[in-house]
């Protein structure tokens, strides 16, 4: 009887380590192997309460969990940037302005900042984070003191809170909260700007008065969005605020 020659312990090289970057990697495209043929890309989705849903490929949300990550290391990392975050009163029930991101995080020079995240939506404080860096950078690179300067700015920096938002709500399983969910329909929408001003997005200041004035329509357009599409209710045939015959 022959037997197979053993094998040289020495030859034999250990696996390198997973590295945190292909762990992660692993955990988020787990969920790709047990689906079925035919299915290769896995979708995520949040619902208004009208019943629409607003569906996001599994592969955008890692790009936007990646972003997202990249943010909070500018964060904590610049050694310009003085920044305080803690974890504030949980939110009723009730819709509650503090939520939206304006409220939350005080940007208070362009390298300072508290961010305050509400206790019962702890996931999402990748998504406050995202939003005082974008606004921290657009305290700096604001040299054009126009109100259409600053309201692109300022919209640029909401959208990359409802990005943190949606790898909070998708990935990490944080709750819904339809306020911050109106956030992300109203973007895909294109009603992210009438939302802003019809919120009073305190970061605005002077400027909202101006864009009001300016977009009536797209103000008045956000609303009956708002109104049918999002909370789905009756179309409302009364003359919009935009309308001539009301004036």
């Amino acid at each position: 009887m022959t037997h197979a020659p053993a094998s040289n312990p020495r030859s034999r090289r250990p696996a390198p380590p997973i590295t945190a970057t292909q762990l992660r990697a692993v955990i988020l495209l787990a969920p790709l192997l047990l689906m079925p043929a035919g299915r290769a890309t896995a979708q995520y989705s949040l619902v208004s309460p009208s019943g629409q849903e607003l569906r996001v490929s599994q592969e955008s949300l890692v790009q936007l969990d990646d972003t997202t990550r990249a943010l909070r290391k500018n964060l904590e990392e610049d050694p310009r940037v003085l920044y305080y975050t803690a974890f504030g009163d949980p939110l009723s029930a009730e819709p509650d302005g503090a939520a939206y991101p304006w409220a939350a995080v005080e940007v208070i020079t362009d390298s300072t900042a508290a961010v305050v995240t509400p206790g019962n939506l702890r996931e999402a404080d990748r998504a406050y984070a995202n939003y005082a860096v974008l606004r921290m950078e657009a305290v700096r690179s604001d040299l054009d003191v126009s109100c259409d300067s600053v309201f692109a700015l300022e919209e640029r920096a909401v959208s990359g809170f409802v990005d943190g938002w949606l790898v909070s709500r998708t990935l990490y399983g944080g709750p819904p909260y339809p306020p911050l969910d109106e956030l992300a329909f109203a973007r895909q929408a294109g009603h992210l700007a009438g939302l802003m001003a019809a919120r009073s997005d305190r970061q605005l200041g002077g400027c909202l008065a101006v864009w009001t004035e300016r977009h009536p329509d797209r103000l008045d357009g956000y609303e009956r969005w708002r109104r049918v599409e999002f909370l789905g209710e009756p179309a409302d045939t009364s003359p919009s605020r935009a309308d001539p015959r009301r004036r």
